[in-house]
């Protein structure tokens, strides 16, 4: 009874070794399964013409680190830290990475400004209205469709 408990193991084992192997090789064992099943799409005929989406790949502009102090009560209080990236059009990116000092200009004051009333009763960032007010201030800054998001990857308030 062991014997054939250790003889399915190594069975099932060889198997998992087969399969991974070609998948590293880059043979997709499992693909007429997959196409039988209906988990992939069936393979086009040379009669039709498939469309292919075109999915143009984001382009991203690293802004970099914002240091934001906050002043409660004619005093610096906190400081907020974030590191920032600008998805752009891949057309447009040198346009953004020209204006990044005046977007820098722009980010610290209205910052300065916003996050004083936002940190007065909490210690941490509502990353959410953050984000759509420096989105807004690109519209403002740049013109309206230049970046397309602004995307907030770390942060944090001492």
């Amino acid at each position: 009874m062991i014997r054939l408990i250790f003889m399915v193991i190594a069975f099932l084992l060889m198997v998992g070794v087969i399969i991974g192997g070609l998948y590293f090789w880059g043979i997709d064992p499992l693909e007429k399964f997959n196409v039988l099943v209906g988990n992939a799409p069936a393979p086009t005929e040379k009669g039709t013409t498939a469309k292919a989406a075109v999915v143009a790949q984001p382009s991203f502009v690293d802004f970099g680190l914002l240091i934001v102090p906050v002043v409660l009560d004619r005093e610096v209080k906190k400081q907020a830290e974030m590191i920032l990236r600008l998805e752009v059009a891949s057309d447009k990116k040198e346009v953004v990475a020209q204006n990044l000092p005046r977007l820098q200009n722009a980010f610290l004051t209205d910052m300065m400004a916003f996050l004083p009333y936002q940190l007065r009763s909490s210690s941490t960032l509502d990353l959410v209205a953050v984000r759509r007010r420096l989105i807004a201030l690109c519209d403002k800054v740049l013109g309206p469709g230049l970046v397309k998001d602004v995307s907030i990857e770390q942060s944090s308030v001492k």
